[in-house]
């Protein structure tokens, strides 16, 4: 019997397929695999079991064979994943055909996995540390494949495998090899992590060799760059330093290490070696605010010489310094002290000592008389304020004035017994100055003291008597005085720069060159009068009570101010030797020059009468 379902044949007892499981029927010629081979039916034999619509390898095979024992029908061996299970009856054995293993296909495929394994290797050896550290050190020594190897594993890993290797290197000996290795993973990446521990080997690997420019270098780039606050570096320098004999260099990066890491050990060490630095001894003259001058004093705890600047912050200490031996004067001011002391090798630290000195200003004077208008003359007390309590005690001097001028060290200096004030209006002036130089505001007082004085010198109204300086011509002054010894002289006071002076037995007289107007007269003549009568050989007595005088003492050089206004001019006394002295008056003219009335004095007794117009030019 032939299963309808796959074709195999069967006994014709069998109630079901050998191969398939399917139930079989009995035949008929129009239906099943006879159908379909005898062309009457295109009805494919009905399946039992789960449907499905894919067509299974059996089928597939079955139907390409053409017959149920095709060699390219269906293996009885393979399992039909889409048939229904049934349970398998037990039946005449079938025989297994066997294939033979295909090796080009085993090749191949354990080519692939080779393939795979090598590159699955690469990829590791490019990713891991260990791996990065196999390929550098196979290149080692052969830069190009080198260089190939650094671009797979990049810069960052091919230095820090580079710093790794060197490390090796040194461990082993070759100081040399290693420095190289080092310096190219260096200049790979600077900025690598671990940096400071990295230079600190090729450091070590430099003093290793003898070279210890290159450590000290490195040194320096570790504590200036890469990290100030690292101890290491400062005292690996130091050493090297002090080994050198290089003592100044070496206290000096030691205050620096101190500095910038704060660790005791450096400053200590520094103390031990470097001298302390002055110091003043008199704890009242330290540094700060005085309202005093000063002496301050220096002094080396040591006993060491001391170098100083005083006011100078731009000058090398010790090279530029003075050397110390008395105290420093400061007065009034600002001052900066800048002090070292210098032992045989080393110098110590620089001290800079500020000083600020104010000199205490002093109040101004006041008057015990009140400003005002008196019939009278009256005397006048000045006086000063106490000082405060606890302030710096003063000593004063005060200089005055009656003429109305600023009072200053020419001025008269008031005395316990005051002065006077006589008739005609004054205007008191009075400073105080203390021990230090200091001067006071000024005080100012105005009184008017009974009837009108006698006026001021005024060329207008007081000219000699014959003749008027500024009018009189050369040829009116020669009817009364005749003629004298003439010249040219050269002139500030003409218009054409030219004068005619005339000589005389008794003194000179002087001339415009155009109309020959009187300029100047200079007469010893006793029988010539001058302004208000007043003649040679008369006294200073009479001389002064003529004009103005508001009574102002002398100074302490024997100058004498007799009266002052601002607009009409001034009278002064000056002593000119120990029995000569001059007596001026002068007037503003109208004109914008001034005329002066001089009288010279011998013994205080009148030897000459001299009378300038001047600050004018005259035709």
């Amino acid at each position: 019997m032939i299963c309808e379902r796959c074709g195999t044949q069967s006994d014709n007892s069998a109630r079901v397929c050998p191969r398939c499981g399917a139930p079989l029927h009995a035949y008929t010629a129009n239906s099943g695999i006879a159908g379909i081979r005898q062309g009457r039916t295109h009805v494919p034999p009905p399946v039992y079991g789960q449907e499905s619509e894919r067509v299974t390898r059996t089928e597939r095979y079955a139907h390409d064979a053409g017959r149920p024992e095709h060699r390219r029908g269906v293996n009885p061996n393979e399992e039909d994943h889409n048939a229904p299970r049934v349970r398998k009856h037990s039946g005449t054995p079938q025989a297994v055909r066997r294939r033979g293993v295909n090796r080009a296909m085993l090749l191949t495929i354990l080519a692939g996995l080779a393939i795979v394994a090598a590159v699955t290797a690469l990829v590791l050896a490019i990713k891991l540390p260990q791996g990065h550290l196999l390929l550098m050190r196979a290149t080692l020594n052969d830069a190009e494949r080198q260089e190939k190897v650094i671009s797979l594993i990049g810069e960052e890993n091919a230095a820090a495998t580079l710093w790794q290797i060197g490390g090796e290197q040194l461990d082993q000996g070759y100081v040399t090899r290693a420095i190289e290795i080092y310096r190219q993973a260096y200049a790979l990446n600077p900025e690598i992590d671990g940096l400071y521990q990295r230079l600190l080997s090729l450091a070590s690997a430099y003093e290793a060799i003898g070279n210890r420019e290159e450590a000290e270098g490195i040194y320096r780039d570790l504590y200036t760059r890469v990290d100030d606050k690292n101890p290491l570096a400062y005292r690996y320098t130091i050493t090297m330093m002090l080994d050198q004999g290089r003592v100044f260099e070496a206290t000096d990066l030691m205050q620096l290490a101190y500095d910038k890491t704060g660790e005791l050990s450096f400053k200590s060490q520094r103390e031990q070696r470097v001298p302390l630095p002055p110091i003043v001894p008199d704890t009242q003259k330290g540094a700060g605010a005085y309202w005093i001058d000063l002496d301050v004093p220096l002094q080396s705890e040591q006993g060491y010489d001391v170098y100083y600047l005083l006011d100078d912050s731009e000058s090398e200490l010790p090279e530029n310094g003075i050397l110390y031996t008395t105290p420093i004067h400061l007065d009034e001011g600002v001052h900066e002290i800048r002090a070292v002391c210098v032992s045989s090798e080393l110098i110590s630290d620089e001290v800079s000592l500020r000083y600020t000195i104010r000199f205490p200003v002093p109040k101004a004077p006041k008057s015990r008389l009140l400003t005002g208008i008196y019939e009278n003359k009256k005397r006048i007390y000045l006086y000063m304020e106490p000082d405060e309590p606890g302030a710096l005690k003063q000593e004063y001097i005060i200089y005055y004035t009656i003429d109305g001028t600023s009072p200053n060290s020419d001025s008269p200096i008031y005395t316990d017994e005051g002065f006077m004030l006589l008739q005609g209006k004054y205007t008191v002036r009075a400073v105080a100055v203390n021990q230090y130089g200091k001067v006071s505001n000024e005080y100012v007082g105005t009184y008017t003291i009974g009837s009108n004085p006698v006026k001021y010198f005024r060329d207008t109204t007081d000219q000699f008597r014959g003749f008027t300086v500024g009018k009189t011509t050369y040829a009116e002054f020669k009817k009364t005085y005749g003629a004298g010894k003439e010249e040219r002289v050269t002139s500030a006071h003409t218009y054409s720069g030219e004068a005619l002076k005339v000589t005389y037995d008794w003194g000179t007289a002087y001339f415009t060159d155009v109309g020959q107007t009187l300029l100047s007269i200079s007469t010893s003549y006793a029988s010539m009068t001058g302004p208000r009568s007043t003649k040679v050989g008369m006294t200073l007595k009479d001389l002064t009570s003529q004009f103005r005088d508001v009574g102002q003492v002398a100074n302490a050089k024997g100058n004498r101010s007799l009266y002052y206004d601002k607009d009409v001019g001034y009278g002064r006394y000056t002593l000119d030797g120990e029995d000569a002295a001059h007596q001026e008056y002068v007037y503003l003219r109208e004109d914008g020059g001034t005329t002066t009335l001089t009288y010279y004095l011998k013994n205080d007794i009148v030897s000459r009468i001299e009378m300038v117009v001047s600050g004018t030019t005259l035709e």
